[in-house]
């Protein structure tokens, strides 16, 4: 877990962290894991590979896969 988003609250730091958090939320057919395993298949490091983008962006592009637009 990383310490980077807006409050300073923990927030995931890798594909693979997100990608569970994603799947305890929206099942592991959800769009969001799907589109999760597909980036962590596209890195060479997988799950372990580090999210760059801040934790507010990663919500705009995996919420609405969670729960609709």
């Amino acid at each position: 877990m990383r310490t980077d988003d807006e409050s300073g609250s923990p927030c995931p730091e890798t594909l693979g962290e997100y990608r569970d958090m994603c799947a305890s939320i929206g099942g592991e057919k959800c769009p969001a894991v799907v589109f999760l395993d597909k980036k962590i298949a596209e890195h060479e490091k997988g799950r372990d590979e580090k999210v760059i983008a801040p934790d507010s962006q990663m919500r705009v592009v995996l919420m609405p896969m969670l729960f609709g637009e």
